[in-house]
């Protein structure tokens, strides 16, 4: 089977239109507003400053010429751009992100799940890169994941992402207005000054609904399990060391090998297959007091229903759209099938 067979099998045509969206580096990003950036740094003293941000823009060119020497030698028509437009949305059979997880995104959230995107790592020294595709072995060298990718030695994976539909008090919620994103990771909800508490009523599944203050909301997929929903759960060394104390304390000693694993196998306790139709929900930092005693705070679900009570409330998809949610506004959030984004996680399949 060659290269174009291959190719036209897994994506179901023979795709021809390459669409590259690279990030806009921290120094493109201040020199386009501040046109003297670099010389005012390095007159400043901070030259060091300087040749650091510039170092990093060096590797994402040096990765993002593989990339597209790699591209041309397999495809005819190929687009490089930093900005997406409905027009080039039209117009590509791929997706194409070169930069990190950011980057990916920020286009996922412009595109449905028809087309694919394909992530490449423009800085692994710098980003992990979870949404980017990588080697399963040993070589996860750029060129040789591209080449994988462009000669259809991979498979695809389809990552769940998230809608959300909003009901303005006093309508039916039949009237819900559906945001037209999804979240590929996470939905946050709740106040926009992070010093106030916020306030929410949480209804899981049509469970009778539970009034709540926290820090706010997360619902995360999959895919968001490895970011910020890892995060807020994840054990920390400090925090190990503390229950290892605590736990000497009452005559149970742990080595530093069994700790560790204790501790990793804690942590990826919290991560769940990309593809999965449920969410996790997970409420930050809630308030238990005499008068609020939240019990459903974590969990999964199919479906989740919160009326918002906050002052200035907000709905952030993905940390990239913000949508207002303030008092007396409903949210619906849900996972459905023909959402999905079809992407590639490894090459070598």
């Amino acid at each position: 089977m060659n290269n174009g067979t291959k190719l036209a099998k897994l994506f179901g045509f023979v795709p021809r239109k390459v669409l590259v969206v690279q990030k806009r580096t921290r120094l493109v990003r201040e020199e386009l507003r501040h046109p003297y950036f670099s010389d005012n740094l390095q007159a400043s003293g901070r030259a060091g400053d300087y040749h650091a941000i510039k170092n990093r823009h060096d590797v994402h060119e040096s990765n993002l010429q593989s990339i597209m020497s790699e591209l041309k030698s397999h495809f005819n028509e190929i687009a490089l751009v930093d900005t997406i437009t409905k027009e080039l949305i039209e117009w590509a059979d791929i997706f194409i992100s070169a930069g990190g997880d950011g980057t990916f995104l920020h286009i996922a959230s412009h595109i449905d799940g028809l087309k694919p995107l394909i992530g490449f790592n423009t800085d692994p020294e710098r980003s992990h890169g979870y949404l980017c595709a990588k080697g399963r072995g040993e070589d996860q060298e750029l060129d040789y994941v591209i080449h994988q990718f462009a000669t259809g030695n991979f498979s695809f994976v389809k990552r769940s992402r998230i809608r959300v539909s909003i009901t303005h008090p006093g309508l039916n919620e039949s009237n819900a207005v559906e945001i037209p994103r999804f979240a590929l990771n996470e939905v946050y909800l709740g106040d926009v000054s992070p010093t106030r508490l916020s306030y929410m009523e949480v209804s899981v599944d049509g469970q009778p609904a539970e009034k709540q203050k926290s820090s706010g909301m997360i619902i995360c997929t999959g895919s968001g399990s490895t970011a910020w929903g890892y995060h807020i759960n994840c054990l920390d060394v400090h925090r190990t060391k503390q229950l290892v104390t605590l736990l000497k304390d009452r005559g149970i000693t742990l080595t530093d090998n069994e700790t560790e694993a204790i501790m990793n196998d804690f942590n990826n306790g919290f991560i769940f297959d990309c593809s999965d139709m449920r969410m996790k929900f997970i409420t930050r930092e809630v308030l238990q007091n005499n008068v609020f005693k939240a019990s459903n705070t974590q969990g999964f679900a199919d479906t989740l229903r919160v009326r918002s009570l906050c002052w200035d409330g907000k709905i952030v998809m993905d940390g990239v759209r913000k949508f207002a949610f303030d008092d007396g506004l409903v949210a619906n959030f849900s996972i459905n099938k023909e959402d999905a984004l079809s992407t590639v996680q490894y090459v070598d399949d």
